[in-house]
């Protein structure tokens, strides 16, 4: 596990980080959630107080608002003057402190709980954290309307929502609640630019998604398919994709349902009529396109 994430962010300087770590094969060993509030089990409890160490041993940082959820942990960490250690130490140490208890308090010494890695998104923005916060606050909500509601395989009519465009009649499959997160990464690659200018896009794109964002595009051009490609092997993404045609014929099946739609990691959507042809039509990609900006605007509006 690296600690140097975000390129060309002095980690030793301040910022604010949203940070986000799993456990391993997304066991439910840290909390129960009923009616929407979080019961900590004895392994979240031992993530609270390995979490508030944090601040005790470098009083540079700040915690903000967590959520300890069933298989993942969410945390504000706020570095208002240049820390002791970088935040990526913390969080290894927090992550070693509770497997270090939960082998002895299970009595056993090879278990393994976390997942490799973390997510560390770096906003210098106020507004950015404040959506954030607000995220994490509603996160328990959210999972308890993932859970009280399997149907994601069953096609939505008619979907609102604050950040689609009103204007437009969508259809939908999978979670809808994706489009609550505060950071929509846009996907957009022209096949008119050069394979240096491609490569330098995706790059940009993918290291947005890999700090926690959610890729959203048609992903039909080669340099989108890449991208979800490369989404599709990181191991808690998630993905909004905009279908070019309508989804009359459209079944949910094969990897796409077991591993996105099912786990509430997943939202199709689509802006055309439901008996729209299933043809890569120049015009429909490029309204995608502009669909996948405004729904990006409207997001930061939203916030």
């Amino acid at each position: 596990m690296g600690t140097v994430r975000v390129r060309g962010h002095d980690y030793h300087a301040k910022g604010y980080y949203f940070i986000t770590f799993g456990t391993l094969n997304r066991q439910p060993w840290l909390s129960r959630i009923e009616r929407g509030k979080v019961f900590l089990e004895p392994a979240g409890e031992l993530l609270m107080d390995a979490w508030r160490k944090i601040a005790e041993e470098d009083p540079a940082y700040e915690l903000g608002v967590t959520a300890v959820m069933p298989d993942h942990f969410h945390g504000l960490a706020i570095a208002r003057r240049a820390p002791k250690y970088v935040i990526g130490t913390h969080v290894s140490r927090v992550e070693g402190r509770v497997l270090h208890a939960m082998r002895k308090l299970r009595n056993e010494p090879e278990l393994k709980m976390w997942e490799d890695g973390f997510y560390d998104y770096l906003s210098l923005d106020i507004k950015m954290l404040r959506a954030f916060e607000n995220y994490i606050a509603d996160n328990p909500a959210r999972w308890q309307l993932r859970h009280d509601h399997p149907e994601w395989f069953r096609k939505q009519y008619a979907l609102r929502h604050p950040r689609l465009p009103a204007e437009t009649t969508w259809t939908a499959y999978g979670d809808a609640t994706l489009l609550d997160h505060p950071c929509l990464v846009p996907v957009i690659v022209s096949t008119k630019i050069s394979e240096v200018e491609r490569s330098a896009r995706i790059a940009e794109i993918m290291a947005r998604i890999q700090q926690g964002g959610i890729p959203i595009g048609g992903f039909i051009s080669p340099g989108e398919r890449r991208v979800a490609e490369e989404t599709a092997s990181l191991p808690r993404a998630r993905i909004i994709t905009l279908e070019p045609w309508g989804l009359k014929r459209y079944k949910p099946g094969g990897s796409t349902a077991t591993r996105w739609l099912a786990s509430g990691r997943a939202l199709v959507l689509t802006g055309f009529a439901d008996d729209e042809p299933v043809k890569c039509r120049r015009s429909n990609c490029l309204k995608n396109n502009t669909w996948t900006a405004q729904i990006v605007a409207l997001n930061n509006k939203h916030e």
